[in-house]
């Protein structure tokens, strides 16, 4: 049986119940704003003035302001739970400025008794408020401030958890109004268009006045931000993933979405979390700041900038400068708005904890009585001047749709939807006549006009044609939004999303691709596919993968009843076979085995990677008898059989369709001996794996290949031994047992038998593997030798029974000892059996409390952050293989980017000391047992109905068939118990306010420069320093198969310490020289400059050619991978090397982390 108590990773930032938390450690910052004023660092030319503060608001989570400019906010004391027997008594409080001088002088409760009100929007005549599992609509009726009227809107939301309900309420420039839910929550609406449903997370669109809602995006985990640039392209945040910014469009789906097979990744990977946003501008802001993104790292207590760029049919985004950079504990910036004056206004939740679901509830640092909203404005820069839009005419309303103002506009517009359309509808008609159509400068106001038609649900489709036939992109890629939301009202709406499709730029023809999803029929599938050929990117990609997932019920049974009445007229087929290669990408696109026939139907001639692709598929999707057919035409005299890379890919296909449809080809299997010697080392060793999975491996044919007596490729002869753990029986485990125990054998193959012999003859494999480890002179590492019994069922049990007697030098008891410390599975008996036989005293040193609140106390008061970054780095940690901090490092387990400024230090010191007292949300392990027997282990990265997708340890993604699920459980830390009771006192100190300055003090903080953050390293042994030694440097660029390379990260202010580099010294007289080399993915290409920081010591080549080195580089690089190599004198450079992409004077742009 599996054990749930145990769990799988480090956790660097789990917080449990701590009762010596609570006594001695209760440092809460200085309460005083003017305190907390003075530790801001403000952007340059700005400057930031208290607007409201307690006690007349507390806790504020949302902000938005009315059409009259009086702030809003939505608080709440009780949050993140309310006490047994306490009075729910959360408030929106409405804040006024009469006077005009920036600072609030009149709050007022409009409304009270409510509990945890998560959002708060003003329009209809009252107030919107997002309020546990419902939506609700609140109204002064007789003008004293406070509600007196209370109408459920919408109801039926999910309140799993209290910072994933319903939130995030804004209007939209099309009126109308969006909001967000997140992972945790379960949403089932009923409206009178039907019921509507979202699991997890995602963005709602909703039209109050016809109560018509729909899903707009689905996914993030805790999404805190969503808003539009001034054309309508739209952009989001999330509070508890490390993306930065994403780019939104109908129908996308993101990280964490139920059921998703795919995702569209953010802009910023590595990112801390954010939580707000605000696309920025207007009069009062200077030029370089409009349109800037601007959004909440409340973990490192700071508002940033992101400049937002087109790139292809999406946006590129780049960090600038802070706008406020806090040096105090408690400032939490959670949302951020433009106000009516155009300053900007940022509401502060003001709290030393933020930590929810990770850290004591009743943690007496919370604070729920405090809160900020804060006001920025721009230096000599003339204030927006505010008007009262609640009275304006509709003239004065239709005027302000020239506002340069975004808010202003958008009010306007609500504004407008509450005058009588009498009125409104011929004075909007005559307004747009009076503007100038040839006027570049009043393009945006033709859009806007178009935007209140939206809003005021009234189709006009003549302007429609107008703005789609634009000379503005922009104005064209906005008018298809509105078409596709107008498409049942419109006359020829395909003809309308063919001629976007077909459109010279990429983002009008994503805004095409996913309109067409309102015509669902196979035409429309046969226009979308046009847009693959075209340049495509990362998001039309996905817009493309979508639609062809949207509109499979119309065009695969479609294709089906073409293809089989030999219909070679049918439209749908004549495109297929015309553009194999785009039918392929709609093939590969969805699940659906239905299309494997129609992928053999459209295998051309002429094209050997797409004939490839759609063989591939057919193998993959196929049921027996097609499988069968494929199968003899890759045996010898087969028509594949001949034909250059088609073989392996297909075998590939065929152990796909194994693992995920338990489906094999009809007839003869055991013909797939024909394939065992091919000259091809793939298609042989994959020939013993089909093997292997077909369950038809001959036991003489493979024993003969396994014992090496028939030559075989070394991949292959490995393969051969995995294959006879499908012949059990005496002659084959005295085969495995030889070969386990031959040193002339390489490692590869003795590993291989020893897990082969594991799975048939445990208690057997169980002997040899305990003889491996007694053994001297075993080259075999321990960890290796463990593997084969930590991910099998009762292997630990066997295991440490073998082991009872045994004697294991020290070292190897070490080794030994931390791969099982380091198993998902309880391994009590084995570490036992471990320290046994290695006499090792002790097991994991257990903390106190006590020794916990020491250390705690020294690591603020007399740790070194920089002695403990190195400890950090140790190899022996090997910290980098779970964590990021940044880019840098791996995706097991959270990322620390911003550790220091999110957590307490008691927190931190006591997940170092006890890894598995409590699991990071979103980081919960599962350890799953197959029906062979396997046991796997990783983070669950996504799941639907058919699959699992875990990451492993390693990082690597595993897709598990569910069907093949035995048993699942929780799993455990990776981290091993013991992992740092080797440190002293003093090094986990250090260690301990390493972490904790992470993201806190600059020093150790992610700022806004592109380095270059993930290298490799030319690992030293004799072959490559002889290659070096016979030639010269340039070798190392060149490349060359006996070199080996490391993976290594630099420290978190970009550089890479000398000491760390392998050293070579090829000759007496040369000065000693270490390597690096990392891959650049271009996205967009143009000219880039980098910066050495110090070129000193350096030789620089750039894709294999030297360059001559300067403290900074220039180049012209085109889309695609191109590679640096640096060669460093360490003799002559003393400082840790660094480079930097030196964004602001590049003209291209370098890959995300997503798009590589």
């Amino acid at each position: 049986m599996l054990r749930p108590a145990l769990t799988l990773l480090l956790l660097l930032i789990a917080m449990p119940t701590l009762v010596w938390a609570q006594r001695d450690l209760k440092v809460i910052p200085d309460t005083n704003p003017n305190v907390e004023q003075e530790s801001f660092t403000v952007a340059e030319g700005f400057e930031v003035n208290l607007f409201a503060s307690d006690p007349m608001i507390a806790s504020p989570i949302q902000i938005n302001f009315d059409a009259q400019g009086r702030l809003w906010v939505a608080s709440s004391e009780v949050y993140p739970q309310i006490e047994p027997g306490q009075v729910a008594n959360d408030k929106i409080i409405m804040l006024e400025d009469s006077n005009g001088d920036g600072t609030a002088d009149k709050s007022t409760v409009f409304a009270d008794g409510l509990l945890i009100p998560t959002g708060v929007l003003p329009g209809d005549g009252g107030v919107y408020v997002a309020n546990s599992t419902e939506l609700l609509h609140m109204k002064d009726t007789d003008g004293d401030g406070k509600a007196d009227e209370k109408r459920v809107v919408l109801s039926g939301f999910g309140t799993e958890d209290t910072h994933h309900i319903l939130h995030t309420l804004r209007w939209g420039y099309d009126g109308m109004m969006y909001f967000n839910q997140s992972i945790y929550i379960h949403s089932h609406i009923e409206t009178p268009h039907g019921v509507r449903r979202l699991n997890a997370g995602g963005i709602w669109q909703f039209r109050p006045e016809t109560m018509e809602l729909d899903v707009y995006c689905r996914g993030f985990v805790n999404s805190w931000g969503h808003h539009f640039n001034q054309w309508g392209a739209d952009f989001a945040t999330d509070g508890a993933y490390g993306e930065g910014i994403n780019y939104i469009f109908p129908g996308a789906v993101y990280v964490t979405a139920a059921d998703a097979r795919r995702l569209v990744q953010g802009l910023n990977p590595g990112s801390p979390k954010h939580c707000g946003l605000e696309l920025v501008g207007g009069s009062h802001l200077p030029a370089d700041w409009q349109t800037s993104a601007l959004t909440n790292d409340f973990r490192a207590h700071r508002v940033c900038r992101f400049v937002l760029e087109e790139d292809g049919s999406g946006f590129a985004s780049r960090q600038a400068e802070d706008v406020i950079k806090a040096n105090h504990g408690a400032f939490r910036p959670v949302d951020v708005k433009m106000g009516p004056d155009g300053a900007i206004y940022i509401a502060d939740w003001y709290n030393p904890i933020i930590q929810h679901g990770e850290v004591d509830f009743r943690d007496p640092r919370r604070d729920h009585v405090h809160g900020r909203i804060w006001r920025v404005t721009k230096k000599g820069s003339p204030l927006a001047k505010p008007m009262n839009l609640e009275t304006a005419s509709v003239e004065q309303l239709l005027a302000s749709l020239k506002s340069p103002d975004m808010w202003v506009r958008t009010q306007a517009k609500q504004q407008l939807k509450q005058q009588p359309r009498s009125e409104v509808l011929p004075q909007l008609a005559t307004w747009m006549k009076s503007l100038a159509k040839d006027d570049p400068s009043t393009a945006h106001y033709f859009l806007e006009g178009l935007w209140a038609y939206q809003a005021l649900d009234e189709v006009n489709e003549p302007l429609l044609k107008e703005m789609l036939a634009s000379p503005n992109h922009n104005i064209r890629a906005a008018a298809v939004r509105v078409a596709s939301q107008w498409h049942d009202e419109i006359s020829s709406p395909l003809v309308v999303f063919t001629a976007a499709v077909r459109d010279e730029n990429p983002r009008v023809r994503l805004e095409g691709v996913r309109a067409l999803a309102t015509v669902p029929s196979p035409e429309a599938m046969i226009v979308g596919l046009e847009a693959t050929r075209e340049p495509m990117d990362r998001f039309l990609d996905f817009a493309v993968w979508q639609l062809a997932n949207d509109l499979a019920p119309q065009w695969v049974p479609a294709l089906q009843q073409a293809i089989a009445d030999g219909n070679t007229k049918s439209k749908i087929l004549e495109d297929a076979k015309a553009h194999p290669a785009s039918w392929a990408f709609a093939m590969e696109a969805i699940p659906d085995a239905a299309v494997a026939e129609a992928a053999i139907a459209i295998v051309p001639s002429d094209d050997a990677p797409t004939a490839q692709r759609l063989v591939q598929l057919a193998a993959q999707r196929g049921d027996a008898a097609l499988l069968g057919k494929l199968f003899t035409s890759i045996l010898p005299g087969g028509n594949r059989a001949e034909e250059d890379g088609q073989i392996a890919p297909i075998l590939k296909s065929f152990l796909v369709a194994m693992e995920a449809r338990k489906t094999k080809p009809e007839g003869d299997l055991a013909k797939i001996e024909s394939l065992y010697s091919s000259s091809s080392p793939e298609v042989s060793a994959l020939a013993f794996d089909t093997a292997i999975a077909w369950n038809v491996a001959s036991q003489d044919v493979v024993r003969s290949y396994a014992a090496g007596e028939k030559d075989l490729p070394p991949a292959a002869r490995v393969a051969a031994v995995r294959a006879l753990a499908k012949i059990p029986g005496q002659p084959t485990a005295k085969l495995l047992v030889d070969l386990i125990n031959n040193k002339d054998a390489s490692q590869e193959v003795r590993l291989a038998a020893l897990e082969s012999l594991a799975a048939f003859a445990l208690p057997q494999a169980s002997n040899q593997a305990a003889a491996l480890l007694v053994k001297e002179g075993n080259d075999i590492p321990a960890t290796s030798i463990l593997a084969p019994f930590i991910s099998r069922k009762q292997g630990q049990v066997r295991l440490a029974e073998a082991l009872k007697g045994k004697t294991l030098a020290r070292d190897q008891a070490q080794l030994a000892l931390r791969a099982a410390r380091s198993s998902a599975q309880a391994a009590p008996e084995l570490i036992e059996a471990i320290q046994a036989a290695g006499g090792l005293t002790g097991g994991v040193r257990q903390w106190s409390d006590e020794e916990l609140a020491e250390i705690t106390k020294l690591a603020m008061t007399s740790g070194d952050p920089h002695a403990g970054e190195k400890i950090f780095r140790k190899a022996e940690l090997n910290c980098f293989k779970c964590h990021a901090i940044g880019e840098a490092g791996g995706k097991v387990g959270p990322n620390l980017i911003s550790l220091g400024a999110s957590a307490q230090p008691d927190y931190i010191v006591e997940s170092l000391l006890r890894p598995s007292a409590k699991v990071k949300e979103n980081f919960h392990s599962l350890i799953i047992l197959t029906d062979e027997g396997k046991v796997l282990t990783g983070i669950p990265i996504r799941e639907s109905k058919d699959l699992l997708v875990l990451r492993d340890g390693e990082g690597r993604e595993m897709e598990i068939a569910k069907e093949t699920i035995d048993d699942r459980a929780e799993g455990r830390s990776l981290m091993p118990d013991g992992s740092i009771d080797e440190l002293t006192t003093q090094e986990i100190v250090d260690l301990s306010t390493f972490l904790s300055k992470l993201g806190k003090d600059e020093a150790f903080s992610i700022g806004n420069q592109r380095y270059l953050r993930k290298w490799n390293t030319l690992a030293y042994n004799n072959e490559s320093n002889r290659a070096i030694n016979r030639t010269s440097n340039n070798t190392v660029a060149a490349g060359n198969p006996a070199f080996v390379w490391n993976p290594i990260f630099s420290q978190v202010d970009g550089g890479v310490p000398l000491a760390e580099l392998p050293v070579y010294q090829p000759h007496r007289n040369q000065p000693p020289f270490g390597y690096l080399q990392t891959d650049i993915e271009v996205a967009t290409g143009g000219k880039f400059q980098l910066s050495l920081e110090g070129p000193e010591g350096l030789s620089v080549w750039l894709d294999g050619k030297p360059v001559p080195t300067a403290d900074t580089l220039e180049v012209d690089w085109q889309p695609g991978t191109h590679k640096l190599t640096l060669a460093v004198n360490l003799e002559a450079r003393q400082k840790p090397v660094k480079v930097r992409v030196m964004e602001e004077k590049s003209t291209g742009r370098l890959a995300t982390t997503s798009e590589k």
